[in-house]
């Protein structure tokens, strides 16, 4: 629909809903100054629809229902981007008279504004209805009724998918301690085995695949569902081979600039070719845009980890956590950083000798396109975790600070087709030697979108 059509529609209805109201008593205006509506029209006329709400706006108490009034809140506050506001107005009039064409074709156009468009269909049909309807209005009426059958059938779901094929060598495929032996004061001498239990590098391989579906049920209101698969295999140990299978479905809302997305969350773990852990949880994630460059974010879960064999059931916890954020475009708008932090507790209801864990820490991420192919990224972070109870192995409780760093290359060798090359490290602190370890993982990754 081209700009002119609808200021032109808007002038053709305006003339024929003055034609109705031309005829008021004073006695009908007398709620509402009459220089303030000839001033009001007037900012109308000369484009100035914001001034022409601002100054009808906080007469709405006393002014409500005299229709020249409606009339002309409605249309500033439709030319001003409140097509919400427009409708709520234009109801008002159309109560009282609904025979009031140029009403109806300004009521379908803040319909077709608010992205309504079956309703904005019936309200051009019947302004078509009119007998002696001026040629140009009926003509920009039927493009409206085309626009808004054409608009009302377009896509509304939309389906994303995702494969990723990665290569890589871990130095700790186990993330385990590197001291082959530990005198731990409970039970005396350990000796950790590799390589679930001691410092063991392997190569690897990884696939992940995933996708997911996003449905707009109205203007304002959306669902998704969606699901992911991810493997990791070792060339030469393959006792820590793992995969995991997960699933997300929810409903999402905009309300302008910000939007809001809460669901339900499922996943199993697999490890060494049997099922390890099952997860169930909800979550809710909000983003707000403050401005073209700045929004601010927040999310929270939570989880229940459920442990499958025997041997793992005193590990069983329930997670709490939230996440608060700030994203900024930078510069020229090519590079981004982003600064969260996150914090919550691990409530371990399976009674592990560890207890509780509470966990709080920072990360930083800052992106760069360096061209429209080539980009990269540098994030880093730190966890601190506190446990309320006595490590049996240890008699005391852990204490541990756990760092990681990666940096990452993005190509774009074709339309949704990327290679990746990666590095990241981490380091785990602890004032329990068995939970110490450090480790770097180098890899290269092919990912397609689709």
């Amino acid at each position: 629909m081209q700009v002119s059509t609808s200021r032109g529609l808007a002038r053709r209805s305006r003339w024929l809903v003055a034609a109705c109201v031309i005829g008021f008593s004073s006695a009908a205006l007398a709620a509402v100054d009459q220089a303030v509506l000839k001033q009001a029209d007037a900012l109308l006329k000369a484009g100035k629809a914001e001034e022409a709400y601002q100054l009808l706006e906080p007469l709405e108490v006393t002014g409500a229902g005299e229709s020249l009034y409606d009339y002309l809140l409605g249309t500033a506050a439709l030319e001003s981007g409140k097509p919400s506001k427009a409708t709520f107005v234009y109801e008002r009039i159309l109560a009282i008279n609904p025979a009031y064409i140029g009403v109806r074709a300004d009521m379908g156009r803040a319909y077709f504004a608010l992205g309504d468009y079956g309703r904005a269909k019936i309200e051009f049909e019947t302004v078509l209805t009119a007998q002696n309807l001026p040629p140009d209005l009926r003509g920009q009426a039927e493009q409206y009724v085309s626009a808004a059958e054409a608009r009302s059938q377009a896509k509304r779901t939309v389906m994303t998918g995702y494969m990723e094929l990665g290569f890589g060598r871990d130095t700790n495929i186990g993330t385990a301690t590197s001291l082959s032996s530990l005198n731990l004061p409970a039970t005396g001498v350990y000796n950790p085995a590799a390589p679930a239990g001691l410092k063991t590098p392997d190569g690897y391989s990884t696939l992940a695949v995933g996708g997911e579906i996003n449905h707009q049920l109205a203007e304002q209101w959306g669902a998704y569902v969606g699901a992911d698969y991810r493997k990791r295999g070792h060339f030469t140990h393959t006792g820590p081979n793992n995969w995991t299978v997960d699933g997300r479905a929810g409903l999402s809302y905009s309300g302008g600039p910000w939007l809001l997305r809460s669901g339900v969350l499922a996943g199993a773990y697999y490890y060494n070719g049997a099922r390890l852990r099952e997860t169930v949880g909800v979550s809710a994630d909000w983003r707000m845009a403050l401005d073209q460059k700045n929004q601010v974010t927040a999310a929270g879960s939570v989880s229940r980890s459920t442990y499958v064999p025997a041997a793992s059931l005193d590990q069983q916890s329930d997670t709490y956590s939230g996440t608060v954020g700030w994203l900024s475009s930078l510069g020229d708008g090519t590079t981004v950083l982003n600064i969260t932090g996150t914090g919550g507790v691990e409530d371990a209801y399976g009674n592990r000798s560890d207890g509780d864990r509470h966990f709080l820490g920072p990360r930083v991420l800052v992106q760069k396109s360096f061209t429209d192919v080539l980009g990269g990224y540098v994030t880093g972070g730190a966890t601190v975790s506190r446990y309320k109870g006595n490590n049996s192995s240890y008699l005391f409780a852990r204490r541990e600070t756990l760092y990681d760093l990666s940096m990452a290359l993005t190509w774009t060798v074709a339309k949704g087709v990327s290679l990746r090359p990666q590095i990241s490290y981490s380091k785990n602190k602890s004032n329990a030697d068995l939970y110490a370890y450090v480790k770097t993982d180098a890899s290269l990754n092919l990912r397609v979108d689709y």
